[in-house]
């Protein structure tokens, strides 16, 4: 598809002068769009103005712009309110179509139209799937020859970053801070002309791979493959080398490398726990805390289930407590305890392991119903109301478990707490 500049034009008596981009220049002009068009292959022109700014330069304009590049007015309010404001804000989103290649061009935009243009060319990336070729601002300077083209489009990035920023705030998930991290890598290596002397990135495509790792993990809820592979991994990587690299190509990141540290670091085996089952399962249920604390209430549902059973297994002195057949007979018992009609109770041996035998069955059928219930999407006739699995697992859910394995729902130390990206290099 052709490319596309969407520009503005305000009322002022724009200056002859030539714009410089790299080492490229454009023929001597009054107006950058002009120049665009030569320094970009530009083949239509968009252009947003209000009707002074129409009557003053919209047919010199034209005159001047190659004959070949079609060209489109778009009239524009003053933007002196805030109704006025969206106004243009609908007008630049509804001029581009999806698949766009756009280059967007804010050297004479006014008032509050500079923002307008940097968030409607996020939105029209998402939305629209519109390929941002860049964004550009003609730094005029008055009584110079020249005017260099200043290449605005990293400005962009910075909304993903704030994009994936508050998704990992909200969600715990690194997915898109990983993938950000991986193209800078990329994007750096694919420059024309790198000089050998300079610095270059190294460590930030495998930490990105690495906490991308962590989050698939933590998303499917793999506790086994997060606790014997990726945070491990993620530790390897040592924390002064990432903050050197990412201070010189992904400063943003810089903001949020502490955060992953202490959010996943939490959840990792002190290297001396490697092997411990009992450790193994209260980092399971750090990991149940931290679904509850993210309100990821499926993960936590799935889980909680599954972690009764491993809690139970230790409980009984099964070290395995990953064997399935164990499991199974756990399982057995739990599903035991409760009462069929007027069948009573049955007295179990995993019912020495709590305080009050009760309380782990009417546990244990309300989270196998809502595990279920989960699970299979509601596909049984009886399916349960999402607000109160919801409110089961942000109120009920840790208060109960701790309640019955007041042992196993408290790391054995402090140290238990702590782990994190390598400080050493």
């Amino acid at each position: 598809m052709a490319n596309t500049l969407l520009t503005t034009l305000g009322t002022s008596p724009y200056s002859e002068t030539v714009y410089v981009f790299g080492e490229r220049k454009a023929d001597r002009t009054r107006y950058v769009a002009k120049a665009l068009c030569q320094l970009f292959d530009i083949e239509r022109v968009i252009v947003l103005l209000t009707q002074e700014a129409h009557d003053t330069h919209w047919k010199h304009l034209q005159d001047c712009l190659p004959p070949h590049v079609e060209k489109i007015a778009k009239a524009i309010p003053e933007g002196k309110t805030e109704a006025e404001t969206w106004e243009i804000f609908d007008v630049l989103v509804d001029s581009i179509e999806p698949h766009t290649r756009l280059v967007f061009d804010i050297t004479h935009a006014f008032r509050s139209i500079p923002v307008l243009v940097l968030l409607g060319a996020a939105l029209l990336r998402k939305a629209k799937n519109v390929n941002i070729q860049g964004l550009y601002y003609g730094l005029y300077l008055k009584d110079q020859q020249e005017t260099p083209i200043i290449d605005l489009t990293p400005a962009l990035r910075l909304l993903d970053w704030l994009t994936a920023t508050d998704k990992f705030i909200s969600t715990g998930s690194a997915l898109e801070l990983g993938q950000l991290l991986d193209t800078v890598q990329r994007d750096f290596y694919r420059q024309p002309g790198l000089d050998k002397r300079d610095p270059r990135p190294t460590r930030l495509q495998s930490f990105g791979r690495a906490i991308r790792n962590v989050s698939r993990s933590l998303e499917l809820v793999r506790p086994v493959s997060l606790l014997e592979e990726d945070l491990p991994n993620l530790q390897r990587h040592s924390t002064a080398d990432l903050e050197q690299e990412v201070g010189q190509f992904a400063k943003p990141f810089g903001l949020l490398l502490q955060s992953i540290q202490d959010s996943y670091g939490q959840l990792a085996l002190p290297p001396d726990k490697a092997s411990d089952p009992r450790a193994e399962i209260q980092k399971h249920f750090q990991l149940l805390r931290w679904y509850v604390e993210k309100r990821l209430t499926a993960q936590a549902l799935l889980l909680a289930r599954e972690w009764v059973i491993s809690a139970l297994c230790l409980c009984e002195g099964i070290q395995n407590y990953r064997e399935r057949e164990q499991r199974q007979e756990i399982e057995q018992q739990l599903g035991s305890l409760i009462p069929r009609g007027e069948q009573p109770q049955m007295s179990l041996a995993i019912a020495a392991h709590v305080s009050d035998t009760k309380q782990l069955a009417d546990l244990w059928s309300r989270l196998s119903e809502y595990r279920n219930d989960t699970a299979h999407v509601q596909m049984n006739p009886n399916r349960l109301d999402g607000e109160a699995l919801e409110n089961f697992v942000l109120r009920d859910l840790l208060p109960k478990l701790e309640a019955l394995f007041p042992d196993l729902t408290q790391p054995e130390s402090s140290e238990e707490l702590e782990g994190g990206i390598s400080k050493a290099p």
